[in-house]
């Protein structure tokens, strides 16, 4: 029987002993993700990286920042523990509530202090990618916050482009959610990414930004066949913000659900060279010598 909620449902499956204490994200696929269970693919996916807090590190969900209450513990790189968990005796899951609600608020904190210094970079190309809705920011639902970066693995990435970060950042959050898991590869056909998982094959656009936020008036789409991947439910956006900091967050953006795409059509400014024949003085240089000097009356032509 199906409980009512997602952490319900992950609390029963602790409590029946389907899944370890110490659990994977991509391990709840199985019992929640539709077409028997209620829930999408791409929820599974996040939603436990957006209410966690990291027991060491700086690892804060997107929920959790914006102020809810954690659910899980991050406890290494993919692996989550519930905060609440059925093992424990009341009293062991009191003093962890708490525990949980003390580092969350400490990393707030943190976090507030670090992103006030966030810097803004960005170069827009030929697509502009829109909300559907002016007001719209329904992909908070697919925000992501991965992992804080490693020091070996900033140092490993610092020299590189925006879109180089995004890529590395994009492919460690892959392997950090799915373990040995996933094949990660060259799309080679409009798009970034293919990535295949239990036989599953996912096709990503990464665009990243310093920005962090989405920056929707800065997110561009190159080419043609990028637009139609997108537009046909192909591919999907990930899109990674705050690419220069410790801990970069992940949007996982869906055309017709989070985006649409509007053309802007741009024109190439060419040379033409000078027409030498019809402008002859054009480009040359000359050189007056005594201008302001009288000129005699022998020198006009109209006199002679």
């Amino acid at each position: 029987m199906k409980r009512n909620g997602f952490w319900q449902e992950i609390y029963h499956l602790r409590e029946v002993g389907m899944i370890d204490r110490i659990w994977r994200a991509a391990q709840l696929n199985e019992y929640l993700e539709r077409p028997r269970g209620e829930y999408a693919a791409s929820t599974i996916a996040v939603r436990p990286h957006n209410s966690c807090v990291s027991s060491e590190g700086d690892g804060i969900g997107d929920f959790v920042r914006k102020g809810q209450p954690p659910k899980v513990w991050r406890v290494g790189r993919g692996l989550f523990q519930l905060v609440v968990d059925p093992d424990d005796d009341e009293g062991t899951q009191h003093t962890q509530m708490r525990l949980a609600l003390e580092r969350a608020e400490d990393l707030r904190k943190r976090k507030l202090t670090t992103r006030s210094n966030s810097e803004v970079v960005s170069t827009p190309r030929s697509r502009s990618v829109t909300p559907p809705k002016d007001d719209a920011v329904s992909s908070d639902r697919y925000s992501i916050d991965p992992f804080a970066l490693t020091e070996g693995e900033r140092k490993d990435v610092e020299a590189l482009s925006t879109e180089q970060k995004a890529l590395n950042i994009v492919r460690s959050l892959l392997k950090d959610r799915y373990g040995e898991d996933v094949e990660i590869e060259e799309d080679g056909d409009g798009v970034d990414l293919r990535v295949t998982i239990d036989g599953k094959t996912e096709r990503i656009e990464v665009k990243g930004t310093a920005d962090p936020t989405i920056a929707w008036e800065k997110l561009k789409v190159s080419s043609r066949r990028s637009h139609d991947a997108l537009v046909s439910g192909d591919a999907t956006i990930y899109r990674v913000v705050d690419v220069d900091s410790a801990d970069p967050r992940v949007y996982v953006l869906i055309h017709g659900e989070d985006f649409t795409l509007e053309h802007e059509p741009r024109w190439a400014v060419k040379r033409i060279p000078p027409d030498n024949k019809r402008y002859p003085l054009r480009g040359m240089l000359y050189r007056y010598d005594r201008p302001h000097d009288p000129v005699a009356l022998e020198d006009w032509e109209i006199l002679q």
